[in-house]
């Protein structure tokens, strides 16, 4: 029997960008996301999310927000190994500007309509430049519940965790333009990468993972 890796995706990143990702022998698992409850903070959420990973020791995978998800719920459950791609490990990691709009609640009013579309803007920020990729991103845009991404922006930009899991291997990309790559610390960079790993550096990601996995 195959051993699982349980995968948590991100804004602007669901199961759709692992598409052209081989696990080889690991079985991959994409945690669900769940609509937030009223004024649902993030580590409740963790928890109640967390009841979908039903192994002990888990193998887990973190892109994006699934990355600080997973360090949430890695404070539930024990992992065996974490991997977060485009990710961050801790507040001081993220961006001055996101801080400082969840401090003034802005999240929690941005209109939803200017992000349920993707455009060029978003395309050079999420750094796809594919005609295919595009439409990946497209798709997920498109499908994404405008509260549930209204609540992740908000969990995002008042982010209070200070502590650094175990067991952790942290994969960036240098040309990320949503988590700054100068702003992380101790992590593999993949040079020129962008914020979509899985869909424009797969074979790097493999091979680490992989490897890191093995």
């Amino acid at each position: 029997m195959s051993q699982k890796i349980f995968i948590f995706s991100g804004l602007g990143a669901d199961h759709r960008v692992f598409h052209k990702m081989n696990f080889q022998e690991f079985e991959p698992v994409f945690i669900r996301w769940l609509e937030p409850m009223k004024d649902e903070v993030i580590q409740d959420y963790a928890l109640r999310i967390s009841k979908q990973i039903t192994e002990q020791n888990p193998l887990v995978i973190g892109i994006s927000f699934g990355g600080m998800m997973a360090i949430e719920v890695s404070k539930f459950l024990t992992f065996q190994k974490l991997v977060l791609i485009a990710s961050a490990k801790t507040k001081y990691e993220l961006p001055l500007l996101y801080r400082v709009l969840g401090t003034l609640k802005v999240p929690l009013f941005f209109p939803m309509r200017w992000l349920k579309k993707s455009n060029q803007l978003s395309y050079f920020v999420f750094g796809v430049t594919t005609q295919e990729d595009r439409k990946i991103l497209d798709a997920i845009y498109n499908d994404t519940s405008p509260s549930y991404l209204r609540w992740a922006l908000n969990a995002v930009c008042t982010w209070k965790n200070e502590s650094v899991t175990q067991n952790l291997l942290h994969i960036h990309g240098t040309n990320d333009r949503i988590l700054y790559y100068s702003k992380i610390k101790n992590a593999i960079p993949i040079p020129n990468g962008g914020h979509l790993l899985p869909l424009t550096e797969t074979q790097k990601l493999e091979e680490l993972i992989l490897k890191f996995f093995k």
